[in-house]
């Protein structure tokens, strides 16, 4: 009954209010490969995982005045598992066979003539904060399906090139709204409820500061049948930056956390990243390399206090699609935390439509964990873009993890292939 009143009120506001009509389908086709993730060896049948997603989003976007503005977007993502030497990759033939709600929100800026916006409901917050360091990813638990948050952001415009968002969420660990062929899938850990407080500021022509301030409510739970986190609260404050001097560029962001458990154990972390880019645009392909380090805490055994960092609300392939599944040797699949990483990359213009990307990544860790020593390994990457038209356009991600004596000596080379299509109408 719930869900019927809740639809009847959408169709109500679109009903009587006087709007502009915008509409799209967008439909994204991948297949993704990953081998040798399992370790000691898995049996016959599930030694690679290797399976097409299939995504469908229909949205909608009613402009009600130059102001005024309802989203919506309803998606479904289902999976088909590729069949070898007679055994279906993780014994499925098909999984996440559901459709939702991705988005659903309602924005009303300059409210009252005022520098006030304001934007209530299911919001996506990919790449809006910095490189996603804290704030990227609000649905970890349905892989790269969705990445909403339900939350509230409130914008304050002190001019055109300075601002500040005041953020209210709350996450529950399954979702709540009207959904086709549930499958009360687990979105996340826990039941999570946040605020957020993050500047976007431009003091001079060629410096940009983030600052912010998050603050986080997660229950108990367990990632794992063998361990229980108990109910935190935590703080983190930082600051990102980033200073242009063509043709080079300098970014960075440091952070640090504190908290308690609620067994009474305090939490302290701390974590960052600095890259430096050197472009050269005159050149063929119009080459740019860049090099970076990045640090995160590890939690010490020796201590009842929890030193490891926490990415907050940023549990993704931050560094590398197949690192992000290695974490969960660590305890959580993407919770990125004792790290201490190189990364080279460069970055080539093909022709007008198409890209490649070469990374190397060289990662440490700062606690030894699973095996004898702190090398987690190294993995290069490819990436190649291309846009066929205005509307398809296409990538092959390529990755290859060679482990180090972190893990034990059961751990073997993986690796990670997708190819996608995207085609948006």
């Amino acid at each position: 009954m719930k869900r019927v009143v809740f639809l009847f009120f959408v169709l109500c506001i679109f009903a009587f209010c006087e709007i502009k009509f915008d509409y799209g389908f967008d439909l994204r086709l991948r297949q993704e490969y990953i081998g040798n993730i399992f370790a000691p060896a898995p049996p016959a049948g599930y030694e690679d995982d290797n399976y097409f997603r299939l995504k469908a989003s229909l949205w909608g976007r009613w402009d009600i005045n130059k102001n005024n503005t309802i989203f919506i977007k309803f998606s479904g993502e289902p999976r088909f598992y590729v069949e070898k030497n007679g055994f279906l990759s993780r014994g499925r033939s098909r999984s996440d066979d559901e459709f939702i709600f991705e988005n659903l929100y309602f924005e009303f800026k300059k409210i009252g003539g005022s520098n006030l916006d304001l934007k209530i409901g299911r919001q996506d917050f990919l790449m809006q904060y910095g490189e996603g360091f804290v704030i990227m990813e609000g649905t970890p638990g349905d892989g790269s399906r969705t990445f909403y948050f339900d939350a509230l952001k409130a914008t304050y415009h002190f001019n055109d090139k300075n601002l500040v968002d005041f953020i209210f969420l709350y996450s529950p660990k399954e979702d709540y709204m009207p959904i086709i062929n549930n499958n009360h899938k687990k979105l996340r850990n826990s039941d999570e409820r946040g605020i957020i407080l993050y500047g976007k500021l431009n003091p001079l022509k060629n410096l940009s500061l983030e600052p912010y301030y998050i603050y986080k409510h997660q229950e108990e739970y367990q990632p794992n049948p063998f361990v229980t986190i108990p109910e935190l609260d935590f703080h983190t404050i930082g600051i990102r930056k980033v200073y242009k001097f063509d043709p080079w560029k300098l970014r960075g962001e440091i952070a640090y956390q504190w908290g308690k458990y609620e067994d009474g154990n305090d939490k302290s972390a701390f974590g960052g990243y600095v890259f430096l880019t050197r472009s050269f645009k005159e050149a063929k392909f119009s080459p740019s390399f860049e090099i970076g380090y990045s640090y995160l805490s590890g939690d010490k055994s020796s201590t009842a206090k929890d030193e490891g960092w926490d990415p907050v609300f940023a549990r993704w392939p931050w560094w590398s699609e197949l690192m992000l599944y290695y974490y969960f040797y660590d305890g959580e699949i993407a919770k990125w935390t004792n790290l201490n990483g190189w990364r080279t990359s460069l970055n080539l213009v093909l022709s007008k439509d198409t890209t490649l990307s070469l990374y190397y990544n060289y990662l440490r860790a700062n606690e030894p964990n699973l095996g004898p020593g702190k090398e987690r390994g190294h993995v290069p990457e490819l990436i190649l873009r291309h846009k066929f038209t205005d509307f398809l356009s296409s990538h092959l991600w390529v990755e290859y993890f060679i482990p180090g004596n972190y893990y034990p000596d059961t751990h073997r080379n993986s690796l990670f292939v997708r190819w996608e299509l995207l085609f948006k109408f």
